[in-house]
C-alpha cells in the first residue's frame, strides 16, 4: 500500500494524489495531521481503486492547503467493506500554510428560502456567532411574504442578537403577484432591509443608502456595498443603471486612498450582489459567453475590471463548493475574488465524479476572514459546520 501526492505551487492543493493497494475497492482522502485525519474536515475526495490496485485525483482550482494540514491520509476501504485501513504521507513544507489569528472574519450565507419552518435557517445561524457581521446576499425567504420577514428577523435577533447584518434581495424575496399596500413593519424586503439598517445603526454602524435601493457600510477598515439586482416580475436588472453609477462612484472616491491603503497592508470592498457575473457563474460551460441574464451584467464587470481589492460575493444558483472546479475565481493580477455562496437549502453537484460525500450536497455557508492584504476563504455545512477542503482558499 502507498500514498503520493506530487503538489504544484506551494501553499495550494492542486496536484495529483495517488494511492496503490491491491485488493481495494475504494479510497477516501482527508487532510491530517501526525495523529490522524484533522477533526470536522470532510474529505478530499472519494476515488475508485482500479482491479490494478490504483487509484488517482487530480485536485485543480487554488484551494489552499490548511495550516493545521501536515499529511495527506488516505482511507482504503476492502471489499467485504467491514475492514477499512489507513496510510499518510507527509505534506512537504513548502506547501503548507500558515494560520491567519487576526483580522475581520465574516459569515457569509445565501439562499436561506425561509418558509413556514426556521429549524434549518437557526442551525445555520448558530455557526455564524462570534463573526464580527453577517452577510446575507439575497433569497432569504421563499414567497417574499410579510409573515416570513418577521420570521427572518425573529431569526437573526434571537440567534445574531449582537451581530450586525448587511443583506441584499434575491429574486425570492420579491412576491409573485403584486402585494396589497400596507402590511405594516416588515412586510416586504425593502422594510426589512431598513429594519436591519436601524439595529446596524443602534450598534454604532452607520449606513449610506442611496435613492437606488444600493448602499454601502464602512465597517471594521473594510467597506461592504450592497447591489439590489432584482426588481418586480423577480427580474435580474439594475433599472437606469442608478445602482452602478452609485457604485462606481464608491470606488471611484476611495481610488486615490486606496493606493496609500494596499502599501500599508490594503484595504478590500465587498461588493454583495444576488445574481453572479455572467463570466463567474458556476453554471456556466467552460468556455461559455452567452447572452446575459442579468441586464448590466457588462457595465458592473467593466466597473469591477477597473478596481483591486474586490470581494464580489453572489448566490442564486445553490452550487455545492464541492464541484471539481470550485465556486470561487481569484483574479490575482487584479485582486478581484468572485465568491458564489452555494445555499443554506440542499446545494447541486454535478455528477461529474463517481462517489459523492452525502454532506457535499448539504446547505452551505462561508467564512470570509480578511486580515490586511490577505483573504481566507472557507466553506462550511451549514446545518454541521464541516469544514469542505475543496471549499478552502488563500488569497492575497
Amino acid at each position: 500500500m502507498s500514498v503520493s501526492v506530487k503538489l504544484q505551487t506551494p501553499g495550494l492543493a492542486d496536484g495529483i494524489y495517488k494511492v496503490k493497494k491491491k485488493g481495494a475497492l475504494a479510497a477516501s482522502l482527508y487532510w491530517a495531521d501526525q495523529d490522524g485525519a484533522l477533526k470536522d474536515w470532510s474529505s478530499i475526495a472519494c476515488i475508485p481503486i482500479s482491479p490494478y490496485g490504483q487509484g488517482e485525483f487530480r485536485f485543480t482550482g487554488g484551494r489552499a492547503v490548511p495550516p493545521e494540514a501536515t499529511h495527506v491520509l488516505a482511507r482504503v476501504i476492502m471489499p467485504d467493506f467491514g475492514q477499512c485501513e489507513e496510510y499518510m504521507t507527509p505534506v512537504p513544507a513548502d506547501f503548507c500554510t500558515r494560520a491567519i489569528s487576526g483580522g475581520v472574519k465574516m459569515c457569509a450565507m445565501s439562499d436561506l428560502h425561509l418558509s413556514d419552518r426556521d429549524g434549518r435557517i437557526r442551525r445555520a445561524l448558530h455557526w455564524a456567532e462570534g463573526a464580527d457581521a453577517l452577510l446575507l446576499a439575497g433569497d432569504l425567504v421563499n414567497d417574499g411574504l410579510p409573515g416570513q420577514f418577521k420570521r427572518m428577523y425573529r431569526c437573526l435577533e434571537e440567534e445574531l442578537p449582537g451581530t450586525p447584518v448587511f443583506a441584499v434581495g434575491g429574486n425570492h424575496d420579491q412576491p409573485f403577484l403584486p402585494l396589497p399596500h400596507g402590511g405594516g413593519e416588515l412586510s416586504s424586503f425593502p422594510l426589512f432591509r431598513e429594519a436591519l439598517r436601524k439595529r446596524s445603526e443602534a450598534m454604532g454602524i452607520c449606513w449610506e443608502v442611496d435613492d437606488s435601493g444600493a448602499y454601502s457600510v464602512k465597517f471594521k477598515g473594510l467597506e461592504v456595498i450592497g447591489l439590489e439586482a432584482v426588481t418586480h416580475g423577480r427580474r435580474f436588472t439594475f433599472p437606469e443603471d442608478r445602482q452602478l453609477h452609485f457604485l462606481e462612484r464608491r470606488l471611484e472616491e476611495r481610488r486615490l486612498v486606496e493606493r496609500r491603503l494596499e502599501e500599508s497592508g490594503g484595504d478590500w470592498r465587498i461588493v454583495i450582489c444576488h445574481a453572479p457575473l455572467l463570466a463567474h457563474n458556476p453554471q456556466r460551460k467552460p468556455g461559455e459567453r452567452s447572452t446575459p441574464y442579468m441586464g448590466g451584467d457588462g457595465r458592473l464587470q467593466k466597473i469591477l475590471d477597473g478596481h483591486r481589492n474586490i470581494i464580489f460575493l453572489s448566490g442564486h444558483t445553490h452550487f455545492s463548493p464541492n464541484v471539481l472546479e470550485g465556486c470561487v475565481e481569484y483574479d490575482k493580477e487584479g485582486k478581484r475574488i468572485y465568491i458564489n455562496d452555494g445555499s443554506v437549502c440542499p446545494t447541486q453537484f454535478r455528477q461529474e465524479e463517481p462517489m459523492v460525500p452525502a454532506e457535499w450536497v448539504s446547505g452551505m455557508f462561508v467564512e470570509i476572514r480578511v486580515d490586511g492584504q490577505e483573504v481566507e476563504l472557507l466553506s462550511r455545512g451549514a446545518g454541521s459546520g464541516m469544514k469542505y477542503p475543496r471549499g478552502y482558499y488563500r488569497m492575497g
